[in-house]
């Protein structure tokens, strides 16, 4: 694991965050979901962690409002359909993936959302009349935007399925040198699917530390009193993310500070994402979380200083006030 995330962090330019996330999503077995403009390397990052795990099966799939089910799960078997039974041909589609990357995802059409939701929750996919059962591992999806409440109640079962989700930005400033003009190495598979399930199996016996449960509790209850409410099963599921922080880290407990990736799964509407990071944070790491803040206000003040004076001894000031609390 370590490995993979030197990898993809020096092929992908401030993309640490959707990094963490995939890797998170693989230990926990847990889905990840990417929103962001175009050309923010989201297919780039699904293709690159697929491809880094030896032996995988993967299929990727772009859907769009024409899109038909025979594209995803696979053509109908003709051979059974001469004997009254309706199958699929699987092999090599959806259901036979380890690893699966739906690129716009809410354009699928419902009987596409209708069958996805039960491969992303059950992992399995009725067939002909049969239930077998899927190896999907990790299922990555991407869009340009959020699903939204008047999309129907397909697109709201499916983007619960996706635990851990994560808002992507374009490259900053500070990044755009490196974007325009670095040679950036390809991702090489460095890990084999075994390996993938024996962190799986590991972090899942992860204890969780009395403090963190207390943590844990703590938030849950102030995200409550904020209006934001997630669900016994995604808050459930939270604690298997808590445990894959843990275990990326090398801990042998989970800690209060592995709380802070939660800040990826327990909210409901993105309204509510900032938020709820908010919370996390400042319960799960509120010495990080005050030097945030800190650090969010020296950038104000610098910026706001421009060439007037005062604007510039305020700015001043407010450093040295920074550096006081720090220190």
């Amino acid at each position: 694991m370590n490995k993979l995330q030197s990898q993809l962090s020096a092929s992908l330019i401030e993309r640490d965050a959707e990094i963490r996330a995939c890797l998170l999503g693989l230990v926990a077995r847990e889905h990840v979901l990417m929103v962001g403009p175009p050309g923010t390397a989201k297919s780039l990052l699904a293709t690159s962690v697929a491809g880094a795990i030896g032996g995988a099966r993967v299929f990727s799939v772009l859907l769009t409002k024409f899109t038909a089910p025979e594209e995803v799960f696979g053509p109908v078997k003709l051979s059974a359909l001469k004997h009254d039974r309706y199958e699929r041909a699987l092999d090599g589609y959806a259901a036979t993936a380890e690893i699966l990357f739906v690129d716009e995802v809410w354009k699928a059409s419902s009987a596409i959302l209708n069958t996805l939701l039960t491969l992303l929750q059950e992992r399995q996919y009725d067939n002909g009349g049969a239930r077998i059962k899927c190896p999907l591992r990790l299922a990555i999806a991407a869009s340009n935007e959020w699903p939204s409440s008047e999309e129907g109640q397909e697109l709201g079962a499916v983007f619960d399925r996706f635990l851990i989700r994560r808002r992507v930005q374009p490259v900053s400033p500070q990044g755009r040198d490196r974007l325009l003009y670095s040679v950036l190495p390809t991702v090489a598979p460095c890990g084999a699917l075994a390996n993938v399930d024996a962190s799986s199996i590991t972090a899942a016996a992860l204890p969780v530390s009395a403090e963190a449960r207390t943590a844990l509790a703590t938030i849950l209850d102030e995200l409550s009193g904020a209006g934001i409410r997630p669900g016994d099963r995604r808050s459930r599921k939270s604690v298997s993310v808590a445990r894959a922080a843990a275990y990326l880290e090398g801990a042998t407990e989970v800690q209060p500070h592995h709380l802070e990736d939660l800040a990826m799964v327990l909210w409901c509407d993105p309204e509510q994402a900032d938020k709820a990071a908010e919370i996390i944070s400042r319960i799960a790491n509120p010495v990080g979380a005050r030097i945030n803040e800190i650090l969010r206000a020296v950038d104000e003040a610098v910026q706001a200083a421009g060439t007037d004076a005062a604007a510039r001894m305020a700015a001043i000031k407010k450093l040295e006030e920074s550096e006081r609390e720090v220190g």
